[in-house]
């Protein structure tokens, strides 16, 4: 066998270590996505899908697993420079003034401040503003930061194939099943909008939860210029790792 067999034999066995490093997890319970938007971060949103073009289409997706009975009902959680007004439209959602009874608490909560909408006549309606989860982690659920808008996007079916919006990585992967609801919406006056969705998930061997979509799988509109992208770290390793293998494999062969 010759060296130049060798090489290919020995270059597919380091490619087959390096695969475990691409592979994607699986979609999340929930995502949000602008469709034709650029992944990256700007400031503190961190790893999120980005538009700078006030009208655009936003997916809204719900993952089920094995584990999934029923997605019954997905808010979508709209947040707004803190003490702006401005307009917003989102066709196929409901602008909620009423909070919803579930086990964990009213949903939605937090502020919801109905009335930064200029085209929306009338004051918030919450009556409670305690956060049924813990959002300080998760940009931009943070005091002095946002005021918070909901959404009733409705329930989410087992329809078929759905995507994984990785923001993180900037992928797109068609992968599990479920639902992609894609709502048209119109922005102005607000220098940025972020949107997240969050639900009610049901399951067959019980521990219903009210969950949320990670911060890498969220989608943000900015008036300001789009974030730089830069490859993700294990890309980098990888193009690293592959130029070393193929000056190894031209140095096997001059030899």
């Amino acid at each position: 066998m010759g060296a130049e067999k060798y090489a290919r034999i020995e270059c597919a066995a380091v490619l087959a270590m390096l695969i475990p490093l691409s592979s994607a997890p699986a979609e999340p319970t929930f995502q949000t996505y602008i469709q034709g938007a650029t992944a990256g971060t700007i400031g503190a949103d961190q790893d999120t899908w980005f538009t700078n073009n006030g009208t655009f289409n936003l997916v809204a997706a719900g993952a089920f697993t094995p584990n999934t009975a029923n997605l019954p009902f997905g808010t979508l959680v709209v947040s707004v420079p803190q003490g702006q007004t401005g307009t917003l439209s989102i066709g196929g959602a409901t602008l909620l003034t009423t909070t919803r009874s579930t086990p964990f608490g009213n949903i939605p909560s937090g502020n919801a401040n109905v009335d930064v909408l200029t085209n929306i006549a009338g004051n918030d309606a919450y009556a409670n503003k305690n956060p049924v989860l813990n959002f300080n982690e998760h940009f931009p659920y943070r005091n002095a930061v946002a005021d918070f808008l909901y959404y009733d996007v409705g329930d989410f079916s087992n329809a078929g194939p759905i995507h994984n919006y990785d923001a993180g990585t900037g992928t797109i992967t068609l992968e599990g099943t479920g639902q992609e609801k894609v709502l048209p919406v119109t922005i102005s006056g607000f220098r940025w909008v972020h949107f997240d969705l969050g639900g009610y998930v049901e399951r067959v061997r019980g521990n219903d939860s009210w969950d949320l979509n990670p911060g890498d799988h969220d989608a943000s509109f900015t008036s300001g210029s789009l974030p730089v992208v830069i490859p993700a770290p294990g890309s980098l390793l990888l193009g690293a790792l592959g130029l070393s293998i193929v000056g190894w494999i031209r140095l096997r062969k001059a030899l």
